[in-house]
């Protein structure tokens, strides 16, 4: 078995990881952590680097009650270990105990001639930076608990995403703050949320679809951009990648997507919609939004009408923006319509999932995984962080 933890927005998180791996059956659930089993610990390590909402990658090594002593697993685990040891422990989902554990099991360690400091800071789960810096995965020392409510899993970590790596492909870009700026590890996820070989990216922006998808392996990008200022951008954006691949820009109104000749060589479309105009604090108003709105209704009658008279069949991965004002959420209704009449909304979190314990399903897992995690009424899934005002509503789509 293994586990994953989850991103901040671990609803996309756990779609992503069915989506990457669609034949695992999932053992135990939450918003900090997915426990799954029926892949090879090979295959996993294969496409870690390309899944976007994967903070690490854990290997279960047993499973114990949930009363089960922490600081006595870990001396077990270290017995017969040689030298000064170097380790974290991590609970899912984070204990406010955790600073005891951490004092208790040093202490138990120590009465067992068994060296080690351990790495947490401020008695808190450790980073993935911190992971990395301490060299705890080729150590087999980043320590993980996982409690259920009936178990706790043991593991330790395989893999930690690179965050200085998604930083430099962040910020190393040319960037526009008159633009929205589509984080990596998103454009990750909605591509294997896609399926793709051949991408296709109709509001390129910076590019940051496409960067991703040639780091993924894609031989085939296409894009284009109403704007001439982003053509040229996400085409300096790609360059530094030097990557082998073959592309191809145009300047086009995505309006008439179906005069475009290279769609026939396409079999995915992965796109962030436009966002608009930026707003602040300061300006942001329901008038702004719904003049924003109306703005792009018709852009996207256009653009699946468009679609749909060239018969495309492949998946679109899709961002629609929605707004933060006085703490509520103010959602683009409008294309929910158009989405509806020109597409089928395919499901991103599957309502069956196959769990690797069928008994245990029938009794709680099946229960806690409907309670909490469920797509939107329009079929979406939701991603946004804490400090904006718009934020990104995902759509999977198949032309009807």
């Amino acid at each position: 078995m293994f586990a994953i933890q989850n991103g901040r927005e671990f609803k996309l998180s756990i779609a992503e990881i069915l989506a990457v791996f669609p034949g695992i059956k999932i053992v135990s659930v939450s918003k900090w952590v997915t426990i799954f089993d029926g892949v090879s610990e090979e295959t996993l390590m294969e496409k870690a680097l390309k899944i976007g909402g994967t903070i690490k990658i854990m290997k279960i090594r047993e499973v114990f009650e949930k009363d089960a002593k922490i600081p006595e697993i870990i001396r077990d685990y270290f017995e017969g270990k040689t030298g000064k040891i170097d380790y974290g422990i991590n609970t899912f989902p984070e204990k406010p105990e955790l600073k005891k554990i951490l004092i208790d099991t040093k202490k138990i360690l120590q009465a067992n001639s068994i060296s080690s400091r351990f790495v947490n800071k401020d008695f808190r789960n450790i980073t993935s930076v911190q992971i990395t810096h301490e060299k705890l995965i080729r150590k087999e020392t980043d320590l993980n608990f996982i409690f259920d409510s009936e178990n706790v899993y043991f593991a330790t970590s395989i893999f930690v995403q690179d965050i200085e790596w998604y930083g430099k492909r962040d910020f190393d870009k040319e960037r526009s703050m008159q633009t929205g700026m589509l984080p990596p590890k998103l454009a990750q996820i909605m591509l294997n949320l896609a399926g793709w070989k051949a991408i296709y990216d109709p509001f390129v922006w910076l590019g940051t679809v496409l960067i991703e998808a040639a780091l993924a392996g894609s031989k085939k990008v296409f894009w284009s951009d109403l704007s001439k200022e982003m053509v040229i951008t996400s085409s300096r954006n790609l360059d530094w990648l030097r990557g082998d691949f073959s592309h191809k820009i145009i300047e086009q109104n995505s309006k008439y997507i179906s005069e475009i000749d290279f769609i026939k060589e396409v079999d995915s479309i992965v796109t962030e919609g436009y966002l608009w105009e930026v707003m602040t604090q300061k300006n942001i108003s329901l008038e702004r939004i719904d003049a924003q709105k109306k703005k792009l209704r018709d852009l996207y009658i256009w653009f699946f009408s468009g679609l749909q008279r060239l018969q495309f069949k492949w998946n679109i991965v899709i961002s629609f923006p929605f707004w933060e004002m006085n703490k509520k959420y103010f959602y683009f209704e409008e294309v929910y319509e158009i989405v509806n009449k020109f597409c089928i909304v395919q499901e991103l979190l599957p309502k069956n999932l196959e769990f690797g314990n069928q008994e245990k399903a029938k009794e709680r897992e099946v229960w806690e995984y409907h309670s909490f995690i469920e797509v939107s009424k329009a079929g979406s899934l939701l991603y946004k962080r804490d400090n904006q005002l718009v934020g990104r509503e995902i759509f999977k789509l198949k032309i009807k």
